[in-house]
């Protein structure tokens, strides 16, 4: 690897010198000899990108589109033994790490659920089925799992509560402490979710957005960034994949379904937790009058449920 690629390579991935530095442990003095090409990069170097690029996929709770693809049974074949039907492989899209790692929780464990691996847009295995299984056990801190998003909430709220509070308000001294005592309370309360696992968050799962409604309350929200990730993944573990299983595509931040000269869509993470909701559109002016102006549909049972009726509602204009 040359000083300009590597370089490139770096901006690409979007760590600083000092961050790219801290992670091949060089100083950073070392990374602008190589930048400018005036030392050369060693070839463990150039590998150690390679395999740190990998771990900033899989660390990035935004990193996308994936697929998740596994086999519903055992992928061995005993060839002495009776035969019986063979696998059948499964490729699910998520449009986030955060995503696709909830669908993994959902599902592992299950006697359909076999030989999981997450490949991204390049066809390139971000996870293979060894790493998933120990993100699943809890060793690997860095994959943006709901619980270790959660923490992450938490250890920003805490960091940051200080310097938020105080804010132009110019609190005195005794609400600054109270104020500050109640943003690390709703922090503490993320930590206690995070700790009890999935089954715990999952038994009331209105309880995140309320702690998130406080923290909006008390001056101190949490990361949006954060925030989504959360939200894609409390949608996948509530409700199955982002998509609903459907044969939609991603455009914009929202799916979209052709369907008889119209477009169903909506948004990859449900704004309304109460309901789904969706938008029938077209280009065609002649159907958009039969459909009577840009049309939305709500549901609150499933995202199939709203598609169903935005289906119906489309049939009907062909009537």
């Amino acid at each position: 690897m040359k000083g300009e690629e590597f370089k490139l390579w770096r901006e690409r991935v979007g760590l600083t010198q000092s961050q790219i530095a801290d992670r091949l442990k060089v100083t950073r003095a070392t990374i602008l000899n190589w930048e400018r090409g005036a030392t050369e990069i060693p070839e463990a170097a150039s590998i150690s990108c390679e395999i740190l690029e990998r771990r900033l996929k899989q660390e990035s709770p935004d990193f996308g589109p994936l697929t998740l693809v596994y086999s519903d049974t055992l992928m061995f074949v005993d060839a002495i033994g009776p035969r019986g039907q063979g696998a059948t492989v499964r490729q699910e899209p998520y449009v986030s790490n955060a995503a696709a790692l909830a669908r993994v929780q959902q599902l592992w464990g299950r006697n359909t659920f076999y030989n999981p691996f997450i490949i991204d847009a390049s066809q390139a295995t971000v996870w293979n089925t060894i790493e998933l299984e120990k993100v699943m056990q809890g060793y690997h801190a860095g994959a943006p799992t709901l619980i270790n998003l959660l923490r992450a909430i938490a250890q920003s709220v805490r960091s940051s509560c200080a310097s938020d509070v105080s804010g132009p308000s110019m609190l005195n001294s005794a609400k600054f402490v109270e104020r500050e005592k109640w943003i690390k309370e709703q922090a503490d309360i993320l930590d206690q979710l995070a700790a009890g696992g999935l089954s715990a968050i999952l038994r009331d799962p209105l309880q995140i957005d309320r702690v998130h409604a406080k923290l909006q309350t008390f001056g101190k929200p949490a990361p949006d960034g954060l925030v989504s990730n959360v939200a894609q993944a409390m949608i996948v573990l509530t409700r199955g994949p982002a998509s609903g299983g459907l044969n939609a595509r991603l455009e914009r931040e929202q799916y979209v379904m052709d369907y008889r000269g119209c477009e169903i869509t909506w948004p990859r993470v449900r704004i309304d937790s109460s309901r789904w909701t969706v938008n029938i559109v077209s280009s065609s002016f002649g159907l958009m009058a039969k459909l009577g102006g840009r049309v939305v549909i709500h549901d609150g049972v499933s995202i199939k449920a709203a598609v169903a009726r935005a289906r119906r509602y489309i049939d009907g204009a062909f009537r």
